[in-house]
């Protein structure tokens, strides 16, 4: 008896200090993580500060064309903008398709698009970029009629489509949203069930689809991207090459409050027409200039009041949070690269298609600004037309 209890005194004194030991190595395992905590959270307020200060520098620096503007159009019409109460005549042309809305099962949202083709033909998805709207997608609207359901899309922000308030609705989730909704409504279900289209994206479009088509490759069945990379893509490159950060000076200046949409309205917005057809940026082909009424398509939109805030929020969200990780693309994908983009470098490509597990086939057009789709539309229509029609 005496031995039993002896025995169970033992075991009770090493269990104690089996949980003494298991208590002391939490607890220093708890220590040994405050300095991994301290260094996370010092390395996000460094980042927060190098980023305000980008922000604020290059503010400052898109500042200074301000006097020259003065300089050129006279202090009344460099600090005028007219509110435009008709649309362009081009922006409601019923030649490039059907204008509709639908509205978002999840959100409610109500979005306008323009639709061009056969509704039982598979659905070819276009997303514009910024400073633009459906009628960038113009062109492919016109020529892929003929085999596919095309729908230009109004992103949720632009055009007639609904505009919220507040940054956290233009986050990348909400718009990875928008697009499945999209796809849901519009698209039609293959033999197997499954609702599969051709994504198109340019800018920022071609960020959202390369992002959605990442997360969600059963409903890509191929993606094509025009001057568009990944945010994360463009961290890591910047990391190497610091003169991007020139080429992307914009992205912080469009962080702050209120100067971004006061400077864009200068002038008449004389710098978003300046981005749009300007000799350095805009488009360089001669055959494809913008006339005056197509320029009015981007700026209608725009003029309204309040009406610069939402685009501007797909940027104010980008160091919002922490960035999604690019993954594998499990995609067939076609990158069309306009050589003269001064907002995007051209080595920004292999960083690209190191992610890529299927097909994908880059082309370059050398002569070509950023807004590639409307600078050499011919072009870009065959280099998809190849790549669609290509078995993988």
């Amino acid at each position: 008896m005496g031995a039993e209890c002896s025995r169970c005194d033992v075991q009770d004194s090493v269990s104690i200090s089996v949980l003494g030991a298991k208590e002391m190595a939490l607890s220093l395992y708890h220590l040994l993580l405050v300095p991994t905590r301290l260094l996370l959270k010092l390395s996000k307020l460094l980042e927060w500060l190098a980023m305000r200060s980008a922000s604020y520098l290059a503010g400052a620096a898109y500042c200074l064309w301000v006097p020259w503007l003065v300089l050129t159009q006279g202090p009344c019409r460099a600090f005028r903008w007219r509110v435009r109460e008709t649309p362009p005549p081009c922006l409601t042309d019923a030649s490039y398709g059907e204008h509709r809305y639908l509205q978002l099962k999840s959100s409610r949202l109500h979005l306008h698009y323009v639709t061009a083709g056969q509704k039982e033909a598979q659905l070819m998805l276009c997303l514009h970029g910024f400073p633009q709207n459906w009628f960038a997608l113009r062109y492919q609207l016109q020529e892929f009629k003929k085999q596919f359901q095309v729908v230009a899309l109004d992103m949720r922000g632009y055009g007639g489509s609904d505009a919220l308030r507040g940054k956290q609705h233009y986050q990348m989730e909400a718009l990875l949203e928008d697009v499945h909704g999209v796809i849901q409504v519009l698209g039609i279900k293959d033999q197997k069930g499954f609702t599969k289209c051709i994504l198109v994206g340019h800018d920022w479009g071609g960020a959202i689809a390369w992002e959605f088509a990442m997360n969600h490759p059963d409903m890509v069945e191929k993606l094509i991207i025009m001057n568009a990379i990944h945010s994360s893509i463009l961290k890591e490159y910047i990391a190497c090459h610091p003169c991007q950060l020139l080429r992307s000076s914009y992205v912080f200046m469009f962080q702050l409050q209120r100067l971004p949409e006061l400077l864009l309205s200068l002038g008449d917005f004389q710098l978003l027409k300046d981005t749009l057809a300007g000799r350095k940026g805009g488009i360089q082909n001669p055959e494809r200039f913008l006339t005056a009424q197509e320029l009015e398509t981007y700026i209608f939109g725009f003029s309204k009041s309040g009406a610069l805030t939402p685009a501007l929020d797909y940027y104010r969200n980008i160091f919002s949070r922490s960035p999604m990780q690019c993954k594998d693309m499990l995609v067939p994908m076609l990158v069309i690269w306009g050589g003269k983009d001064v907002y995007l470098e051209a080595g920004m490509i292999p960083f690209l298609e190191k992610y890529a597990r299927k097909r994908c086939l880059v082309e370059r057009i050398p002569e070509a600004s950023h807004f590639v789709s409307e600078d050499q539309p011919d072009k870009v229509n065959q280099l998809i037309w190849s790549f669609l029609q290509d078995s993988d």
